[in-house]
């Protein structure tokens, strides 16, 4: 009887629920086929990280390949990458990055599996082990639940600004030109090869990204 009057807001105690470890919840979405279930799993990851320090799944001894079928591993891969691409784009925390990155590489395909994602995070839609996932609600979900949680006022308008900035670059600049972009900014030192990536690429696409003419036709074409 508690528990009921506590699902309707008259909560006189709270039962005492066991604890799920979080890969086990994860695991359970990896199973389903509700894709909006299923795009939940960035937020529970990235909240699994955020109170772990450790999770079995960063075991030195603990693999993909040994814990789910084949599909489940194809499956797995592609759920860490987005969620990998999630944490990149909202500004998550570098030690957590590093640790999803660290996931990700215990999967064959990882670093593949990445690359081909990154361009549809822009898309309507994006394919993880079988399943058609809504970008829109991916990243919605990850702002609302994630980000938000994390900051107000000031701090959520400056992560939305630099929200707004990574999209636009993300949509003109491959992730290495982005990567040489802020090193540019920033000041660091370049490779001599990096230098000349830079002036015959990069540089090229800034100067035509500021021509005023472009400007007023991108402007004309957008807002007519």
């Amino acid at each position: 009887m508690l528990e009921q009057l506590a699902q309707y807001g008259y909560a006189l105690s709270a039962p005492e629920v066991p604890a799920v470890a979080p890969e086990k919840v994860l695991e359970v979405l990896l199973k389903h086929e509700d894709a909006r279930l299923v795009e939940g799993f960035p937020v529970v990851l990235a909240n699994a990280l955020a109170k772990k320090s450790e999770l079995t799944w960063e075991n030195k001894f603990w693999r993909p390949g040994k814990a789910f079928s084949s599909k489940g591993q194809e499956r797995w891969g592609c759920l860490v990458a987005v969620s990998l691409l999630l944490f990149r784009l909202f500004g998550v925390e570098k030690p957590l990055q590093e640790r999803i990155m660290n996931l990700l590489r215990k999967y064959p395909e990882g670093e593949k599996v990445l690359e081909g994602l990154e361009k549809n995070l822009f898309e309507k839609e994006m394919k993880a082990g079988g399943l058609n996932l809504s970008a829109d609600r991916l990243k919605a979900s990850f702002r609302n639940y994630v980000v938000h949680q994390a900051g107000s006022g000031k701090e959520l308008e400056e992560q939305k600004n630099a929200l707004e900035l990574e999209l636009l670059l993300s949509v003109l600049f491959t992730p290495r030109q982005k990567e040489l972009l802020k090193k540019s900014l920033a000041g660091k030192p370049m490779t001599k090869t990096e230098r000349e990536y830079y002036s015959r690429v990069v540089k090229k696409r800034l100067k035509a990204v500021a021509d005023a003419r472009l400007h007023q036709m991108a402007r004309s074409l957008v807002y007519s």
